[in-house]
């Protein structure tokens, strides 16, 4: 039997991306607080202390530029070692930065007099002392910036694998209830249920296709339409849909699957227990650069026994928002009232700034 091992990870992950201005901002921060720290444990006081902290923010930003620089490229070719071993080269990368760093900066200041009795040291002690402090310094930082990209990627990692099985489960639900309904079919309509086949095909192998999570309003939509055209030839007259949708906000994009979900709750928690047609609307705006989905169903009447389901569908797109937009999105449900008189509404509110709109 064939062993089947998790696949290793990228060697190139192993290196937090100091490539980003983000990054490269926090290491500046970080230096200059150091700089902030050894001058206060130092005794120079009032201009020499500020002479001290200005020269002495100026070497430790020119080692942290050129070590960010030197990392960002390490992270293209540091690709075959194990995880410790990267770590000590670039633990050892920088502190020979550092220690050719303090040989410029040594030799600029006996060159140039920039301040009487500096330097006030030998070049051995001075070289010596930068190259350990700046050693300890960036094992300190690297270790810092290495455990942040560690706990992000595992964080990364955790979110995308929760959001899978969350979209896995979603499928099977509405398999099961498609199936149920073809099945209803077969004997008294065949041909009718062969159509109702090709669309299930069409609808799955639509979302098969979907390799992002994110896909455009018009598409699903799309899935939507698949779906009531499906429930349409069950139900036949009973089910009536009202879409307002404008054709403009079409192209913004939505995860996949959470508007038919609640459109497949509205048709078997609502038309289906009525006695007479019921009408379902849906209605799709933007409010204040935010994109506002409602879905209404008609309430069954009181003496039609109630039954509560598991609220899978409704509680798994709740948790795939709040994977891909955290506290921005909002999904409600509850009962409200129309001119039409008492219904059930599921109202979804999602983030228009953090998606990219189709050209």
């Amino acid at each position: 039997m064939e062993n089947i091992k998790p696949q290793a990870i990228a060697q190139t992950q192993l290196i937090p991306d100091f490539c980003r201005g983000r990054t490269i901002f926090m290491l500046a921060l970080a230096m200059e607080l150091v700089a902030f720290v050894l001058t206060l444990a130092g005794n120079a006081r009032g201009e020499a202390a500020i002479f001290h902290l200005a020269l002495l923010s100026l070497y430790l930003q020119w080692i942290a530029l050129c070590s960010a620089a030197a990392l960002c490229w390490a992270r293209r070719w540091l690709k075959i070692a194990r995880p410790g071993i990267v770590f000590f080269v670039c633990w050892g990368m920088l502190t020979l930065i550092a220690l050719f760093i303090s040989q410029i900066a040594y030799t600029l200041c006996e060159t140039v007099p920039i301040y009487p009795g500096f330097p006030d040291e030998p070049r051995g002690a001075f070289i010596i002392r930068s190259t350990v402090i700046s050693a300890i310094v960036s094992l300190l930082l690297l270790r810092y910036f290495w455990l942040r990209h560690e706990w992000r990627a595992q964080v990364t990692l955790e979110g995308e694998s929760r959001y899978q099985a969350l979209n896995a489960r979603i499928q099977p639900h509405f398999l099961f209830n498609s199936l149920n309904s073809i099945a209803a079919m077969i004997s008294i309509k065949p041909a009718e249920a062969e159509l109702m086949v090709e669309d299930l095909s069409d609808l799955f192998r639509a979302s098969m296709e979907k390799r992002d999570r994110i896909v455009p309003l018009g598409d699903e939509v799309a899935l939507v339409h698949a779906y009531l055209r499906i429930e349409k030839v069950r139900m036949s007259d009973r089910l009536n849909v009202e879409w307002d949708v404008p054709e403009e906000l079409l192209g913004w994009r939505v995860p996949m699957l959470v508007i038919q979900p609640l459109v497949e709750n509205a048709v078997h928690h609502g038309i289906s227990k009525l006695r007479e047609p019921g009408i379902i609307r849906i209605r799709i705006r933007e409010i204040s650069n935010r994109l506002i989905i409602e879905v209404e169903n008609p309430l069954p009447p009181q003496d039609v026994e109630k039954k509560h389901g598991n609220r899978i569908a409704v509680d798994n797109i709740a948790q795939r928002l709040q994977l891909i937009y955290g506290d921005r999105a909002l999904l409600e449900l509850g009962l409200d009232r129309d001119i039409q008189g008492a219904i059930f509404r599921a109202r979804m509110t999602l983030p228009l700034a953090a998606q990219l709109k189709e050209a």
